[in-house]
């Protein structure tokens, strides 16, 4: 999906894992209302069922964000802002390292640059499975109490897969150690946001990333009444203008 006026500065939005683009439709449409050009494209292996995701790869992932990238910058003059949702936001990272000079400024919600270390722990001993023997829970977790976000009225109705296959989550970590590496290089001005009750990413995650990066610009946003799905949860609107002050003031256009 791509909207907004040709005339404008290009952004792009990402959505997470087993996710699709209406995890970041709320910002992406005020970002193109503000008249941006905004690109949020359905990453490779998601929004079909399980097998698709288990059959992509987190390089594949990266390969679909890298093009929408480059289609957007097609669109517009000068260098591309990104907005990341969770591994989203770890692709964010991976564009970022490779092409500083074309990023404008990034807004990373909810990344997970580490994980909990009982989730990392059941995601490498279901690793230890044979593929030709997963069944079940041994191939794809189903999510029993769905979208991890405090809006009553979104419980359950959030798009998106309704389990994590186990070689995604694989995946996952992989990317996840690929971001982790040199984040001194990453340059562009980053706002990390993170809800303070998240239950998929712990916050230290945002932490950690707010202080290893490279970029002479980072500003962090705690937001207090939500879980991880902050571009839906209660706080959205006030994340939502948050990237768009960060954006105005800090984007290198």
């Amino acid at each position: 999906m791509t909207s907004g006026s040709t005339s404008g500065r290009g952004i792009l939005c990402l959505h997470g894992l087993t996710g699709t683009p209406f995890e970041v439709h709320a910002i992406a449409q005020a970002l193109s209302e503000a008249g941006h050009v905004v690109s949020a494209p359905l990453l490779s292996g998601h929004g079909i069922d399980p097998a698709a995701l288990e059959a992509s790869s987190w390089t594949d992932w990266l390969e679909s964000a890298r093009a929408a990238f480059e289609a957007l910058a097609r669109q517009v003059e000068g260098p591309v802002a990104i907005v990341g949702f969770s591994m989203g936001g770890l692709l964010a990272i991976e564009l970022a390292k490779a092409a500083p000079e074309r990023v404008a400024a990034l807004a990373i919600l909810s990344s997970p640059l580490r994980l909990r270390a009982t989730q990392v722990s059941g995601i490498r001993l279901l690793s230890l499975v044979p593929q030709r023997l997963r069944r079940g829970r041994f191939r794809a977790i189903p999510k029993r109490f769905g979208s991890d976000v405090a809006h009553p009225d979104l419980r359950g109705k959030v798009l998106g897969l309704p389990a994590m296959p186990v070689r995604a989550l694989e995946n996952l970590l992989r990317l996840m150690a690929a971001a982790r590496t040199d984040l001194g290089s990453v340059l562009a001005p980053t706002l990390v946001a993170h809800g303070r009750h998240d239950h998929t990413v712990p916050i230290s995650a945002s932490f950690e990333l707010s202080e290893r990066l490279g970029a002479p610009t980072v500003e962090r946003l705690w937001l207090e009444n939500s879980f991880h799905l902050v571009g839906l949860d209660n706080d959205k609107e006030a994340l939502i203008d948050a990237i768009m002050r960060f954006f105005a003031s800090h984007a290198r256009w």
